[in-house]
């Protein structure tokens, strides 16, 4: 509930962060003696540090002099660079992969025991980057983007590929209002991965927002003419080639038969093969990442 700041502060939690925007990387250490866990990670000084006086459990917030937009099209490496600097320092404090980093304890309660920075204690990932040993190649078998962060990016990533596989589709129905229906399919669509796939799933919010800029970016800029163009010439260079890439051509065939709407049988026959495998060919193309 989004309260008057007058009021917010005397509650005992509240959110740094709106969903669409990092302005806070807050972590969640779960064990005593937790307001040092920077020092003992080797790691620069947080902004502030919130600890239970009884457990010794703590929120480490480090305050970001340029926050980052979430789910943006024309903001991704940004994104990316954060939800990799998060998931190292993460690593490093052991703090908690399950925290989303939305709702924290409130540095200004008496409840908890406060201690701030002497300077300030902003930084950009330039600087945070210096204190980790960011990996070039992520394992796909920790799946770092199932928290944290990186659940934005996975949704985000998640979603324009199937806006790109679908909105031939919604446009091809014309009248008012196919956008916002489009839209609304799409953040349902969001939801539904994030609840399936993330521990901490996005609030409703962050599918929104995530869900928007997909949306709008889709609909105004992806060229779906030029699109076709590639899918052509990828396919007849692999029909020269014979053998495997003749019949993936014929999967990208079948990709476009069924953007244009045409059923699954229909698109075995004008491909020449059994209805089952396009079936299949589409099972395995929803199953990618």
């Amino acid at each position: 509930m989004v309260r008057p700041s007058a009021t917010a502060t005397r509650k005992r939690y509240i959110q740094a962060n709106p969903p669409w925007l990092r302005s806070w990387l807050i972590f969640d250490v779960d064990r005593a003696g937790a307001a040092l866990a920077w020092d003992d990670a080797h790691l620069p000084e947080p902004f502030w540090t919130s600890q239970n006086p009884e457990n010794g459990h703590a929120h480490l917030c480090y305050g970001l002099d340029a926050p980052v937009l979430l789910g943006h099209h024309d903001r991704q490496r940004p994104m990316r660079y954060l939800a990799a600097v998060e998931t190292a320092m993460r690593a490093k404090l052991e703090a908690d992969p399950g925290y989303s980093g939305l709702i924290t304890k409130n540095p200004m309660h008496r409840d908890w025991r406060t201690f701030w920075h002497p300077v300030g204690g902003l930084y950009d990932l330039d600087d945070l980057s210096q204190w980790l040993d960011l990996p070039k190649f992520i394992n796909k078998k920790d799946r770092p983007e199932r928290v944290g962060i990186g659940r934005n990016v996975d949704t985000f990533d998640h979603l324009r590929h199937l806006a790109y596989r679908q909105v031939r589709g919604w446009k091809a129905q014309g009248g008012r209002g196919v956008f916002v229906y489009y839209l609304n399919h799409l953040h349902d669509l969001a939801q539904q991965y994030t609840h399936n796939e993330h521990p901490s799933p996005l609030d409703v919010r962050e599918c929104h927002h995530i869900a928007k800029s997909v949306a709008r970016w889709t609909w105004n800029h992806f060229d779906i003419e030029a699109s076709d163009q590639r899918f052509r010439e990828l396919q007849s260079a692999r029909g020269k080639q014979g053998g495997r890439p003749a019949m993936e051509d014929k999967q990208a065939s079948a990709r476009l038969m069924r953007a244009k709407g045409m059923s699954q049988r229909a698109i075995a026959q004008e491909l020449g093969v059994n209805k089952m495998t396009v079936n299949r060919w589409f099972k395995e193309c929803m199953q990618k990442p």
